[in-house]
């Protein structure tokens, strides 16, 4: 147990994170890692570098540390790991409406070359394509609906942490220009002063569309040719920041018009039952939290 000061986001993932992090990266007495995610405490080969190559990837030695990373809250052990690292954590976690996540995530896959299924066919293979996945591909990549399951994997951290250790906040309040008391709020729990000076929230993870699949594939699959140029790289920041120029000169972000109508195209075409599991999903986290969620439920 170190005595040192945590504060994690912890997910969930295609929730906002991104943007909650580039917002924290403005503000100088914020101790954030050198790249956004770590997965430390989530992913087995990266834990098993020990919490001195941890500590380590943060910008500054000292002070309390930050790190945003929403493998942590669809990871169960991440929560165990936490724990025997941290006196007393502090967790901002950011939940999207369950169903949209799905469809943002699944964007996601499409776009990185690891989705060819249309969503719905996707959302109907999943849970054999979880049961099948010895590699854990299939759990990090086409986990649409299970990520939703919020519920369940904010339990994990309540059985260990008390409930005043965390900040609840609903995706649109964090990413509309009109969130002043959700900046407060989030200044308030970390104990900072609110020294971020935005006009706007950093617009991030736009939707995207790939320019050449030949350059997607090489960015985000595996290759004897990656994997040596790799070798010659040694620094992970070096790596990732070669990896974001070349991924954003290869994509255009659609047109927010055409991008709507493609989205309400394709949710016409869900049965009943998804947004019915939305529809739970959204209960059982409002009654855990205590977030009002009311204007999350689908009605057709």
């Amino acid at each position: 147990m170190h005595s040192r000061n945590f504060i994690f986001a912890i997910g969930a993932q295609k929730s906002g994170t991104t943007t909650l992090h580039n917002l924290l990266l403005s503000n100088k007495s914020i101790n954030l890692p050198r790249n956004k995610e770590t997965h430390f405490f989530s992913h087995d080969n990266i834990y098993s570098k020990g919490y001195d190559w941890y500590t380590n990837q943060f910008i500054r030695p000292d002070g309390p540390f930050c790190e945003v990373d929403p493998s942590y809250l669809f990871f169960s052990k991440s929560a165990d790991r936490i724990k025997t690292v941290a006196e007393d954590p502090k967790f901002i976690v950011i939940f999207r409406k369950p169903l949209e996540r799905a469809f943002s995530h699944y964007l996601m896959s499409c776009y990185r070359g690891y989705e060819e299924l249309s969503f719905l066919s996707a959302l109907e293979i999943e849970e054999k394509r979880l049961k099948n996945d010895n590699e854990l591909f299939s759990f990090i990549n086409h986990s649409y609906l299970k990520r939703g399951d919020y519920a369940e994997q904010l339990s994990v951290y309540l059985e260990r942490f008390d409930q005043s250790n965390f900040l609840f906040i609903k995706f649109e309040d964090l990413i509309t220009n009109e969130n002043h008391n959700v900046i407060n709020s989030i200044c308030e729990f970390m104990g900072i002063k609110n020294d971020f000076n935005i006009d706007r929230m950093p617009e991030s993870n736009k939707k995207r569309k790939v320019k050449s699949k030949l350059v997607r594939d090489f960015l985000y699959k595996d290759s004897t040719v990656k994997r040596m140029l790799n070798s010659m790289l040694p620094s992970i920041a070096i790596k990732m920041r070669i990896k974001g120029i070349i991924d954003s000169l290869n994509s255009t972000h659609y047109n927010k018009i055409d991008s709507v109508n493609q989205s309400k195209e394709i949710m016409e075409k869900i049965p009943e039952k998804y947004f019915m599991w939305s529809n739970k999903q959204s209960e059982l986290l409002s009654s855990l939290t205590g977030l009002e969620l009311s204007d999350w439920e689908y009605r057709r």
